[in-house]
């Protein structure tokens, strides 16, 4: 079953899930929180690479007091620096690993990590600039992975808004091979050819979000993202033989700021 932290990579796209809140997001001062709520639902891929997708429930929580923050991506991050158009901040966060359904029941499970990094944003006009380093302290996962997005914002009209732009993520070789390697034991049991991821996971992406305000504090987020594998992640059995390197992700959420 896949796990409820789902949002954290896929809907991960960091530029698409951080959008969700934004536009009604409104920053409180020093000694006040910030809190938003949002319930909705997303159709995303059974797993990295997987040729099928299933629906699931989204509820999510986004809360900010000074220079503490909270949200689905980002997870916990605190502002070590913070200038009028960039940020640097330590951050914990989740980072799923592999619901083995459908092709992959006889997999081995890979469980999810809590993970600390670094993450930086620039921000200048319409444009912002995310990106992010992070490894796992828990879990199945291993080595590096890194992120990076860049979006622009603007708006249809005043109730309108929108937010597009690519994104890229990596993992060094360890990260790969926690996700797409196929042990003896799993190609035993499922009749999938052994493999060994040797070279870098990488994904590109392009994601975009259409949010309508309802209310001042009321808004409708329709959310879309297309992404590929590439190199050695797309080569694994687990996409080439049963899952399909093209992965494409679509979201509704009713989101509400307090």
């Amino acid at each position: 079953m896949k796990q409820s932290n789902l949002l954290i990579n896929l809907l991960v796209v960091p530029l698409a899930m951080t959008a969700l809140a934004g536009p009604t997001q409104a920053a409180g001062a020093d000694d006040e929180w910030s809190v938003g709520l949002g319930v909705g639902a997303a159709w995303s891929p059974e797993y990295r690479g997987a040729d099928r997708n299933d629906w699931e429930a989204l509820p999510w929580i986004q809360a900010n007091k000074g220079r503490l923050s909270l949200d689905p991506v980002e997870g916990l991050s605190y502002d070590l620096l913070a200038e009028e158009n960039w940020t640097l901040a330590p951050t914990l966060s989740y980072a799923r690993g592999r619901d083995n359904t459908g092709a992959l029941d006889d997999f081995d499970d890979v469980h999810g990590s809590l993970m600390a990094g670094f993450l930086a944003s620039w921000t200048h006009g319409p444009w912002q600039l995310n990106g992010d380093i992070a490894g796992p302290v828990t879990g199945d996962l291993e080595g590096v992975r890194a992120r990076g997005y860049l979006r622009y914002r603007g708006q249809f009209s005043q109730r309108l808004k929108f937010a597009v732009g690519p994104g890229v993520t990596w993992g060094n070789g360890r990260w790969n091979q926690a996700l797409f390697d196929v042990s003896a034991r799993d190609a035993a049991n499922s009749g999938l050819q052994r493999y060994h991821a040797g070279g870098s996971y990488i994904r590109s992406s392009m994601n975009g979000r259409l949010t309508f305000l309802l209310t001042r504090k009321l808004s409708v987020s329709a959310i879309t993202r297309y992404s590929r594998l590439m190199g050695d992640a797309a080569d694994s059995p687990i996409v080439d033989d049963v899952g399909d390197r093209n992965q494409w992700l679509g979201s509704l959420a009713l989101n509400y700021q307090l």
